[in-house]
């Protein structure tokens, strides 16, 4: 039988040798339990130390990690089924066009058409699919991998056929981040048709900006910089 009093002076001494054992465990070299190092934010209540770089993470990154991922691109914060633009100059609107290779299920469209040539597969496209078919992308803090994006891309060269003239780039349209690319539809009417297209990926949407020729390539293509100048999302 142990003594009350030796029982409680023996598990005093216990408790404060591992108390002393968690203290140096979760401390760094400088005695910082967040391990210190010259990053660091200074001890709270402390001047910020001039010579020493401060951390601050944005509120919506603060989930992520201390960095944005690397190699992303910030996805569009906004409803793609309100993206317009103005009719290019020397063109029209026009409602006789459709979709004929719908890569993510349902889709809206707008068409413009040179006034001089009425009745030709040369038309600029404004396509939104404002549901992912094949499934959404992976978003992490507000960004999706480039990685992901061009394989997206290339299912859908698969779905509709298309030869890839000029390889995709990621630029900015409408102050949006999206990916430029030049293709060839060798099996689309006629003797098929190239276009200069621009897909715009938002939060489970994505669009497809696309001027496409078969028979005037300079006259499309100046359109296509005037609407794409033009282009904006309400």
């Amino acid at each position: 039988m142990r003594r009350a009093g030796a029982g409680r002076r023996a598990a005093a001494a216990l408790a404060a040798a591992v108390l002393g054992v968690l203290v140096l465990a979760g401390c760094g070299a400088d005695g910082n339990p967040f391990g210190g190092g010259p990053e660091d934010p200074a001890p709270t209540g402390a001047a910020p130390d001039p010579d020493r770089p401060q951390r601050t993470i944005p509120p919506n990154f603060a989930e992520c990690g201390e960095e944005e991922p690397k190699d992303g691109e910030l996805v569009a914060d906004v409803d793609l089924r309100n993206m317009t633009a103005d009719p290019p100059p020397g063109f029209e609107e026009s409602g006789g066009y459709h979709e004929d290779n719908p890569v993510e299920g349902e889709w809206t469209g707008l068409y413009f058409v040179p006034t001089t040539q009425q009745d030709t597969l040369d038309v600029i496209n404004i396509v939104v699919y404002p549901q992912m078919e094949l499934g959404p992308l992976t978003i992490t803090c507000d960004q999706v991998s480039r990685a992901e994006i061009e394989r997206r891309i290339e299912q859908y060269h698969e779905i509709n056929g298309a030869d890839v003239i000029e390889s995709s780039e990621f630029v900015t349209v409408a102050g949006l981040p999206a990916v430029r690319e030049v293709v060839h539809l060798p099996d689309s009417g006629y003797s098929g048709y190239s276009y200069r297209g621009y897909w715009i990926f938002g939060r489970g949407q994505v669009a497809h900006v696309y001027c496409q020729w078969v028979v005037d390539q300079a006259t499309i293509e100046r359109g296509c910089d005037d609407l794409i100048a033009s282009l904006r999302v309400s």
